[in-house]
């Protein structure tokens, strides 16, 4: 009897030890599955930055490169055949959105290229090409676009908000002066500023931050505030 006593008591001891660390185990895989889901989405923000950062470097190149070409409509079709031309333009300015931010899908910004060549010697075949760029608005990306190409140039995605710095270049003499802020149609010149501010898509841990970003560009042409800036 004494010996059935004690196999029943040691059993309903390890039962008891048994719920314990069953209580345990799962607290540690909880912990564990906690840590896990922490650190993906934290891999998940850092693979977001780094895309942004690599789309933003492309982007700002890009509009650099194309904004500070910038020109009137320049063309030579006329001068064809002539040993001293002369260059006929037609005014382009360096049409903006005044509210970007708020704006609907399409056009937020647009200017002309026009590359010339002059041929110097017999039959002067000077000739001219003409590309227009626009920053185009989809939702939340933006995209540089090209009537040269039927593919974007550059994009950034996941923008929660851009707006425009326009200031006008006037010249008096043989000095430049920057006015104030806004479109003076006597400009010869546009001191141009786009800030950006880009926020991850929602569900991401840390989809309440905020990235600004901000560049200046000098534009040859002078402004014009357009609410669908197109040529």
């Amino acid at each position: 009897m004494k010996f059935a006593y004690q196999t029943r008591r040691n059993a309903a001891y390890t039962m008891v030890e048994a719920l314990v660390a069953i209580v345990i185990l799962s607290s540690f895989i909880l912990t564990l599955m906690f840590m896990y889901r922490r650190s993906t989405e934290a891999f998940k923000i850092t693979v977001w930055k780094q895309e942004r950062t690599a789309q933003a470097e492309i982007f700002w190149a890009f509009m650099r490169k194309h904004l500070e070409e910038a020109t009137n409509f320049l063309d030579l079709t006329s001068e064809v055949g002539k040993e001293n031309p002369a260059i006929p333009f037609i005014p382009r300015p360096f049409k903006f959105h005044p509210t970007p931010g708020s704006a609907a899908d399409g056009n937020i910004l647009a200017w002309n290229v026009s590359n010339t060549k002059f041929a110097f010697s017999p039959p002067y075949a000077h000739s001219s090409q003409h590309t227009n760029f626009f920053l185009v608005k989809r939702k939340k990306r933006i995209e540089l676009v090209s009537s040269a190409s039927a593919k974007p140039l550059a994009a950034i995605d996941d923008v929660e908000d851009i707006a425009f710095t326009i200031s006008s270049i006037l010249k008096d003499g043989n000095k430049e002066e920057i006015t104030n802020p806004g479109a003076d149609p006597n400009a010869v010149g546009t001191m141009f500023e786009i800030s950006l501010t880009l926020k991850p898509p929602q569900g991401l841990i840390a989809s309440d931050i905020k990235i600004p970003h901000n560049h200046k560009f000098r534009v040859n042409v002078p402004p014009h505030s357009d609410s669908a800036p197109s040529y």
